[in-house]
């Protein structure tokens, strides 16, 4: 019996679970293309019995099929251009809450490049790897996108390359998955994300079909499910994030070319229908339920500590644009107080946002220098926040320190804040009033500070985080942070320092926490206890959403 050992477990025990009587023979003539409407099965497909693994036995044509992938030509691959972009473009909305720090993007397989061109329009540093040499011309001429054609492995890019990495109807294709995530692990950011879609196996629509399923295709070498494709991201070094499903937009004339296969009387009467009507043209975006998309992030295993701390390297010398915004509202008392001790070499402007005073506030910003934005109406200290984040991304800052202008924090901390950024260690960073007793020393009162700190407790239980604080008004996040995620969809009112943490636990972002004193005397401001009411409400809330939305019951704009 030919020894044919799984790719997952390296077991040689499997069960034939598809057996085609026609014989048909890979051929050179036999010519690859995307967008093929004749499926054809392959001549036998086997499960691993150790591990569940559905597979084909490549054997002596793995180097046929790179030929086939070399020499393909698809001209009606080009013919849906518009829907394939539209998808592109949905999977890379999905991408950005996964972006932390760089936009540098590998696509393997990218095929003609559509989707690096939309990634490339949206910022991002593409580079694709691709066998086709018809696909990958179209890729460099058309869209000048760098463009490999060769095996990912034969790319040999350097270690740590790419914050991004996507594998978009590619892994079913290979000659080896195992080898592949090896590789794309060794040239992934210590940060950075793999995404994954492929036809899934376990799916409704492949029971159903079975052998005339369209992911049952001679083409396709591995056949995945959720439970497959999970243990080979556990095996070659990955820890999956999120798991979803995957749509597709195509125009209606495509969509019937695929039902022709399965039934052409239902075929012709639609087509029929269809052409009458001018609806051939019409995108149509269809979620059959059966591929599978995952985001995957390194595992942080003792064997993998020394590769995942390479970007921890400090970084003293990195030129990063400190902008400080300081959210006022009558601010007027203590407004110098707190501009004198901001630290000015480290830090490039100083914003002042007003939120409708009824002091003298603005007048003492621009006396000082200050740029000074002001809102008409009051509108909240959310909305406040929302401004000044905005304002100080147009004038280009790399990071945005928050400061309360009533001098109840220290802004000579600003120095601390700023290093796990220059580190490469972190997304946000916190002062904390509850690190070495800051709060009490500072005189909070007892009532506020053990309030603080069951509602700090509640919130790292549910969101499995380990913060001493999340009501700190001291705060810093990157400029990269504050671009991928929704901040403008949050409360205008104080609950928006709470919603803004959840939001960078399901965007996964790094926080750290620096230890600071506080301030509490006449002048300053605080919250009265019915607003502390509703601000306490205001977090359980949230902690609501946040569990309905991390276990898709209900999904918020907010948190997308």
């Amino acid at each position: 019996m030919e020894e044919i050992r799984c790719d997952l477990c390296g077991a040689n025990h499997h069960t034939v679970v598809y057996h085609s009587e026609q014989k048909e023979r890979l051929a050179e003539t036999i010519a690859y293309r995307i967008s093929e409407e004749k499926l054809i099965a392959p001549e036998k497909i086997l499960k691993c019995v150790n591990c569940g693994l559905v597979f084909v036995p490549a054997g002596d044509n793995s180097q046929l099929i790179i030929k086939q992938y070399e020499k393909m030509v698809d001209e009606g691959y080009l013919t849906e251009e518009s829907g394939r972009r539209k998808t592109a473009v949905k999977v890379l909305k999905k991408m950005q809450k996964y972006q932390k720090k760089g936009k540098i993007l590998l696509d393997v397989g990218c095929s003609t490049g559509f989707f690096l061109d939309e990634a490339q329009k949206q910022g991002w540093q593409v580079q694709g790897v691709e066998l086709s040499i018809w696909a990958a011309k179209i890729a460099r001429e058309k869209f000048g996108i760098k463009v490999m054609n060769s095996t990912l492995n034969q790319a040999s890019f350097p270690a740590n390359s790419f914050d991004m990495v996507v594998l978009h109807d590619t892994i079913e294709h290979l000659l080896c998955p195992r080898e592949m995530l090896i590789e794309v692990r060794r040239i992934l950011k210590p940060e950075g994300v793999v995404y994954i879609n492929t036809p899934d196996i376990e799916s409704l629509a492949s029971r159903i079909l079975k052998a005339k399923w369209w992911g049952i295709n001679r083409h396709h070498l591995f056949y995945f499910s959720r439970k497959t494709l999970n243990r080979l991201l556990e095996a070659t070094g990955f820890k999956s994030i999120r798991w979803g499903l995957y749509a597709r937009s195509f125009t209606l004339k495509y969509w019937l070319e695929r039902v022709k296969p399965y039934n052409e009387t239902i075929f012709k009467i639609i087509q029929v229908i269809c052409r009458i009507s001018g609806l051939e043209k019409k995108f149509l975006t269809i979620n059959f339920r059966d591929q599978i998309e995952v985001f995957a992030v390194k595992r942080r295993a003792l064997k993998y500590l020394n590769e995942l701390e390479v970007s921890s390297v400090c970084q003293p010398d990195k030129i990063m644009k400190t902008i400080v915004v300081l959210p006022a509202y009558n601010a007027a008392k203590t407004l110098k107080a707190t501009y004198d001790d901001i630290p000015k070499d480290l830090v490039s402007e100083i914003i002042l946002v007003d939120d409708a005073s009824t002091d003298n506030t603005v007048e003492i910003a621009k006396e000082l220098g200050i740029t000074v934005f002001v809102h008409q109406n009051n509108k909240g200290y959310g909305a406040n926040q929302k401004t000044c984040y905005l304002k100080a991304l147009e004038h280009g800052a790399d990071i945005v320190v928050m400061v309360h202008p009533d001098y109840q924090y220290d802004p000579r901390v600003i120095a601390d804040l700023i290093v796990p950024f220059k580190k490469g260690e972190a997304d946000a960073v916190f002062g904390s009033r509850m690190l070495k007793g800051g709060a009490l020393i500072g005189g909070m009162p007892l009532w506020k500070h053990n309030v603080n700190i069951l509602l700090t407790a509640l919130a790292n239980v549910v969101l499995k985080t380990y913060l001493s604080e999340y009501h700190s008004g001291f705060r810093a996040y990157s400029a990269e942070f504050l671009r991928s995620i929704n901040f403008e969809e949050n409360s205008d009112n104080f609950v928006f320092d709470f919603e803004i943490i959840v939001q960078a636990r399901l965007h996964f972002c790094r926080i750290e926490e620096v230890p600071i004193r506080t301030r509490y005397f006449d002048e300053a401001s605080s919250i009265k206890l019915f607003p502390s009411i509703r601000y306490g409400l205001g977090i359980l809330l949230t902690i609501l959403k946040f569990l309905l939305h991390e276990h898709n019951i209900i999904r918020f704009k907010q948190y997308e």
